[in-house]
């Protein structure tokens, strides 16, 4: 009994420590606001079949209990047409409602917006990689997306199957390695979501996350124009010297190059707000036990640690790569769902 007390105590912290991050209910996007207008229509009848049947079997029980002194069996009730066209009618009738509302969502969250800003999402283990081929930019593990522009989102992978899942803003859709799969939605509310693999993928799966940054319009707008125009600036120069000795054969951080095949792009690394696909905040602690030794923050990492560098390089290295970023833009600040 104590075991199973505790166990489901350390639960509810678990789930309480992780409510924000899953909001399937919460209407952040296009795609959801057509998934919630199904909730209480399933909740209603839901409730009325729960009554209906509950009360039945209630008044039931209660109806025809045995009565003291009553001995061998009640008369029995060999059928009722009527009852039976009854019960069959009605849950023919709520199965056609509901039908027929989910296959308009469904139509509705799969067909093509016209003038969608066109993002190529890509799966890798154990990070994702988005490129804004219109824009010229690509980024790594954080998607930035304007607020009420309408978005189609190309996924695929170039390893396994992964799973691309925003639950506050749309549904899932399978990264496969050699097709394409299409998802399309309009952001409503300027924040922070939490993003997941959602499909079994390897040793990391779990730590697969990322991260959709909604901003207001003119935001996004800032950043594209200071993005074309980006120059990866070097903020301290013993730092960019150990970038290229140990770094650049698998990351870039030029913003705007053909996707990396190794490591994600960097490019704009100091504008993040977490690390490591999404598993950890941003800060330049996180980020410089990150590169000494990322396997201890997340395990089946495929990066390798550099516990080989001097205080002094990683310290510098840190610096370097804080200053990779475009100047004026605080994403910390959004609200997370």
């Amino acid at each position: 009994m104590r075991r199973g007390v505790a166990a489901l105590s350390f639960l509810g912290l678990g789930l309480a420590q992780e409510a924000h991050r899953v909001g399937i209910t919460r209407p952040g996007g296009s795609f959801n606001q057509e998934v919630a207008f199904l909730w209480p229509w399933v909740y209603f009848f839901s409730i009325v079949i729960f009554l209906v049947v509950a009360g039945a079997l209630a008044y039931v029980t209660w109806k025809f209990r045995a009565r003291p002194g009553q001995e061998g069996e009640p008369p029995q009730v060999h059928g009722n047409d009527r009852l039976e066209v009854i019960w069959t009618l009605i849950p023919l009738g709520i199965i056609l409602v509901l039908f027929g509302l989910t296959a308009k969502a469904l139509i509705q969250v799969n067909r093509p917006i016209p003038g969608a800003m066109k993002v190529e999402v890509t799966g890798y283990q154990f990070w994702w990689d988005f490129h804004y081929p219109a824009l010229g930019l690509r980024n790594s593990n954080e998607l930035i997306l304007p607020a009420g522009v309408p978005v189609e989102l190309e996924v695929t992978s170039k390893d396994v199957i992964h799973s691309f899942w925003v639950p506050g803003l749309a549904g899932k859709r399978d990264a496969i390695p050699g097709q394409k799969t299409l998802i399309h939605f309009t952001p409503k509310e300027v924040g922070n979501y939490y993003g997941f693999c959602a499909e079994l993928c390897g040793p990391s799966h779990a730590r697969m996350l990322f991260r959709v940054l909604v901003v207001p319009k003119e935001e996004f707008d800032r950043f594209v124009e200071a993005a074309k125009a980006y120059t990866p600036p070097v903020a301290d120069a013993r730092g960019h010297e150990v970038f290229q000795q140990n770094c650049m054969a698998c990351h870039g951080v030029q913003g705007k190059m053909p996707p990396a095949v190794i490591g994600p792009e960097l490019g704009f690394v100091g504008n993040r707000v977490s690390l490591g696909a999404g598993i950890v905040d941003y800060t330049p602690e996180n980020l410089k036990a990150w590169i000494k030794d990322p396997a201890s923050m997340k395990p089946g990492v495929k990066m390798p640690g550099f516990p080989q560098l001097s205080e002094e390089d990683l310290d510098a290295l840190v610096r370097y790569l804080e200053g990779l970023k475009v100047e004026g833009l605080d994403f910390k600040a959004l609200p997370k769902f």
